[in-house]
């Protein structure tokens, strides 16, 4: 395997888990993010996707580093705490927009040329919330999650002549850091206990299915999504 995949976000998480997971595949892998990160094996570029300078920079980075990336994951994402609407605070809002939504738009139209020229593959790390609603996060989180199904399905049908593949995946509430560090042990049991299969999603769960979603494997699915969400989204 000599596919190059480009992870934003992949500095925790499922970003990291699906890192990890691709090199142990055999992927050459290139991490980016904001926050540090250091790994023997994986390579890391530094970047701020609500910048579009800092979005033009990466891409000459990887493109003159590595040459034509093959996949791009997609795992950035912030978060936010449920609230009232009449707490709805617009800055906050669209800083939230900004990471979630508008900073893949940006890596999208920076690297289009490269996944044009490797008739690539593009996984975007989305939520159950996107298609129901979210229990512990707000509405900014929600609308920013359902924004990602439609930017989807519309660059999906946009790419068909250039052999463009794009999916997501809908990951219910997973045991990453940001969940752990933000909910109990007794919260975490509880959530575990709503879940059909009575347990919560790992990351490594998310990782498999965004390997096949960007492998050569995949030559018919486009504008789809994987929900694994151990039952809670029925679409079978």
């Amino acid at each position: 395997m000599s596919d190059l995949v480009l992870i934003i976000g992949g500095t925790s998480g499922i970003g990291l888990e699906t890192a990890n997971y691709l090199f142990g595949k055999g992927y050459k892998v290139v991490v980016s993010g904001r926050r540090e990160f250091k790994s023997r094996s994986i390579n890391f570029v530094k970047s701020d996707i609500k910048s579009d300078q800092s979005v033009i920079e990466l891409y000459n980075k990887i493109k003159n580093n590595y040459g034509d990336v093959n996949a791009i994951v997609y795992s950035a994402g912030i978060t936010s705490k449920k609230k009232s609407i009449k707490d709805f605070d617009e800055s906050s809002f669209y800083d939230l927009i900004n990471t979630n939504v508008t900073g893949l738009l940006r890596v999208l139209k920076h690297f289009y040329i490269s996944l044009k020229a490797s008739k690539g593959r593009v996984a975007v790390v989305n939520s159950i919330a996107g298609k129901r609603y979210s229990k512990i996060s707000g509405i900014e989180y929600t609308i920013s999650k359902a924004a990602l199904t439609g930017l989807v399905r519309q660059l999906s049908l946009e790419w068909v002549d250039d052999g463009i593949l794009i999916n997501s995946v809908f990951p219910s509430m997973t045991l990453t850091p940001m969940l752990i560090d933000n909910l109990t042990i007794e919260e975490l049991q509880e959530l575990s206990k709503k879940v059909p299969l009575n347990k919560l999603a790992e990351t490594f769960d998310v990782a498999r299915a965004i390997e096949f979603l960007i492998s050569s494997e995949n030559k018919y699915m486009t504008g789809s999504g994987i929900d694994i969400s151990g039952g809670q989204v029925l679409s079978g």
